[in-house]
């Protein structure tokens, strides 16, 4: 790719301005200083310099010195303007390109060991804590007495002698991780992997160094940040806005997914390094946001007018932040040519590689290499031997770029690991869907790669190994073309596993539902309930249908919308559609009307303002009762029920003349459900009723124990049995709803009104 950027060369005009810089005439009035400096090894341009003192009360002064080129390049001058337009110095070109003429940047503005430079110093007051009390910013001459590089301090760092030098760097490391510890974020941070710079750079050599020096610039660019919005100063702020300054939950929630820094006018949290303010001012020689800092800051402390518009400082902020990103880029492609051309030279004669005493990396970046140049069968029988040492980096590369169908077989592989690597690296959409079915107890998860995942889901007891499988599915799916869009669905539990689980035995034989007890039939209609009834179990429930309660009579009917059933005339519909109005705590009524020209009773039944389209008749009333329950249940499970008409707002619904006893027909219902309850059944359930309360006062009124209740559980309500001595006699009554306080309720109120005991 090409790059964006190119190396800019400096004109006679630069060179002139330069050469003509005398440090010594701005030496007056200055105080001096000195310190040291910790930089690469070959570093040509020294920024920043650090002292530290030990005070006697146990505090300290941390002097941080940054060099002053702000005072040599005045404003609007040939330098300024070209540093402006270079906005830093290049690093990876060839050769690197400074941002200053080379007199000044490695020269006049770079801190040389033991030759005196303008600074500007800051002085922090800091406790044992590692809080900032106070501190002063000042114009200084800075002398460097010790360049250090990263390596040097490393070792010392390792392995301190007792010596001044040494016991110095040792006290700056403690403090700097003071510093470090009390910032919240994800940037400027020591990890196990290596250090995190404040760009999300990780640096994996002399890391404790890296943070010390890096810990103390980033206390000076958030002070100076600090001071700047303090006094409301426009300057050039690093900022890195999320909308919140809630540090802890942004990096909880979004981790590294954070909007990247950019540098505007006005001052913005920094959510990366977990800082309110953030300025950058330690390298004014290769960047020029900081040179305009500096001469913000200058310009305060001399009481002076801004020496920028905000006009002027909105137009840098949209150049650099352009430059930026061309800059990210271009390093990018660099670096990733670079790499390129290292490999190369290192890997291409492969017959040369001793690949068994190759290390974990140098295998890795083999693997990388021979994948990219279509070159791994080349050596895929030398990685069998080694296959301990893979990573799953060195299967992505196996798989994803080399497509070689190798160690697919190996289900100890963390193939989920390897597709994190693909999302990353190939811009891959990864996601799993998982399913848990309780009646197997299994785990079923299908892999997703861009939207494509296998046939049929994996299995297995943990859900992680499920996904696990699934993960290796999908690859070897994705290497053979065989990734689909549309896959089938979960397997569900047949009413087979049901049974199987609950009998708690391995049944090898077909199931014979015939010889199911009823108890375990109940709880199979529960299960069919959240599945499907199938045809067997259809078949089976009217083979039983005479024996089953009212309670499964409810389930299969009002629950399960099962249209069947209607035509056994025996079963108790009045008993099914009580259990329903009890659950639902629906009022009921009946509307029942003699014929005496036909010798037949007419009936509806209403509920919840609900009844069938159909009238029901029968020359008993007790039947016709029957049928106008059937003929609800039956609207209802075809969705056809109409609203009642005005009829029913009379509650004195027993329209027709009483019977002799000995025409008294009533059927007798189970004995599971109220089976005794006289007309006022049917009257409007009372809704706002404490029943629980009523019972409990009677029974204090009368000095009977307390009642007792047994509740149960049916899948989707509960019933509720209350049992109470009254004159050596055990009463009991049944209720149903939808929680066990509603169960208890419907129990109490029948319990009042069957035995007679409402008041």
């Amino acid at each position: 790719m090409k790059a964006e950027i190119r190396p800019r060369n400096f004109n006679s005009s630069h060179i002139q301005q330069a050469s003509a810089v005398n440090l010594a005439d701005h030496f007056h009035n200055r105080l001096s200083v000195f310190g040291i400096t910790i930089d690469d090894s070959s570093t040509v341009d020294r920024d920043d310099g650090i002292w530290l003192i030990e005070l006697s009360n146990g505090n300290f002064e941390l002097q941080v010195s940054i060099t002053d080129v702000s005072t040599v390049i005045p404003k609007h001058s040939p330098i300024d303007k070209e540093a402006e337009e270079r906005v830093i110095t290049l690093y990876h070109t060839n050769p690197s390109a400074p941002m200053l003429p080379n007199h000044l940047s490695t020269n006049l503005g770079s801190l040389e060991e033991e030759q005196r430079r303008l600074a500007l110093t800051i002085f922090f007051q800091i406790d044992s804590n590692g809080n900032v009390n106070n501190f002063t910013i000042k114009e200084t001459i800075f002398t460097n007495k010790k360049a250090f590089s990263y390596e040097e301090v490393e070792k010392i760092l390792a392995n301190p002698q007792d010596i001044p030098e040494h016991k110095l760097l040792l006290k700056m490391q403690q403090l700097a991780h003071l510093f470090a510890q009390k910032r919240v974020g994800k940037s400027g941070i020591l990890t196990t992997e290596g250090y995190v710079d404040e760009d999300g750079n990780l640096i994996k050599e002399n890391v404790n160094t890296h943070q010390l020096i890096a810990e103390f610039m980033i206390l000076t660019n958030a002070t100076v940040g600090n001071f700047l919005a303090e006094n409301n100063l426009p300057a050039i702020y690093r900022t890195q806005d999320v909308g919140t300054t809630d540090f802890d939950f942004v990096i909880k929630t979004m981790g590294h997914c954070l909007v990247p820094a950019v540098y505007e006018s006005w001052a913005k949290p920094h959510v990366g390094l977990g800082l309110m303010a953030y300025a950058h001012f330690t390298s004014p020689l290769r960047r020029f946001v900081d040179l305009v800092n500096h001469r913000i800051v200058k310009n305060f402390l001399q009481q002076k007018s801004h020496p920028y518009s905000i006009q002027e400082l909105n137009t840098i902020c949209d150049h650099v932040n352009e430059f930026t990103e061309k800059f990210k880029c271009d390093r990018a492609n660099y670096l990733k040519q670079k790499r390129k051309d290292e490999l190369e030279e290192k890997y291409s004669h492969l017959e040369q590689v001793n690949i068994d005493k190759l290390s974990s990396e140098e295998l890795s970046e083999l693997i990388q290499y021979t994948a990219k140049n279509n070159r791994l069968k080349d050596i895929i029988l030398s990685l069998e031997k080694r296959k301990q040492d893979l990573q799953p980096k060195d299967f992505y590369h196996i798989w994803f770029v080399g497509k070689i169908q190798h160690f697919l077989e190996d289900e100890e592989i963390d193939t989920i690991s390897i597709l994190e690597i693909k999302s990353q690296l190939g811009n891959s959409i990864i996601d799993y869907k998982s399913y848990y079915c309780p009646i197997r107890q299994k785990n079923f998860a299908f892999c997703y790669l861009d939207g494509k995942t296998t046939l049929n889901p994996e299995e297995d007891s943990k859900k992680n190994k499920a996904r696990q499988k699934a993960a290796l599915a999908t690859i070897k799916s994705y290497l053979k073309g065989e990734l689909t869009s549309q896959p089938n669905n979960f397997p569900s539990a047949t009413f087979e596993d049901f049974i199987k689980e609950q009998s708690l035995q391995k049944l090898e034989t077909d199931i014979d539902l015939t010889n199911l007890d009823d108890k375990l039939f109940s709880q199979l209609i529960d299960y069919c309930l959240k599945n499907q009834f199938e045809e067997k179990i259809i078949e089976e429930i009217e083979n039983r249908i005479n024996r089953l309660s009212v309670k499964d009579l409810y389930k299969i009917w009002f629950e399960g919308k099962i249209n069947k059933f209607f035509n056994f005339s025996n079963l108790d519909f009045t008993s099914v559609v009580l259990i329903y109005c009890q659950i639902n705590n629906y009022s009921i009524k009946y509307r029942i009307e003699y014929n005496p020209s036909e010798e037949v009773y007419s009936a509806l039944c209403c509920i919840n303002n609900l009844i069938s389209p159909e009238i029901s008749v029968d020359a008993k009333k007790s039947r016709a009762k029957q049928k106008a329950s059937m003929a609800y249940i039956q609207a209802y499970v075809n969705n056809t029920l109409i609203t009642a008409p005005d009829i029913f707002a009379d509650e004195n619904e027993d329209n027709y003349p009483e019977k002799n006893a000995d025409q008294d027909d009533d059927i007798n219902p189970k004995k599971d459900i109220v089976n005794s309850i006289d007309n006022n059944e049917e009257k409007p359930t009372k809704l706002n009723v404490d029943w629980v309360s009523k019972l409990h006062y009677l029974c204090q009124a009368n000095h009977w124990k307390s009642p007792e209740y047994i509740f149960d559980n049916f899948g989707t309500f509960f019933s509720c049995i209350v049992v109470l001595s009254v004159e050596n006699k055990v009463l009991k009554s049944k209720g149903y709803g939808k929680s066990k306080k509603d169960a208890k309720q419907s129990a109490s109120q029948v319990f009042m009104i069957q035995h007679q005991l409402e008041t």
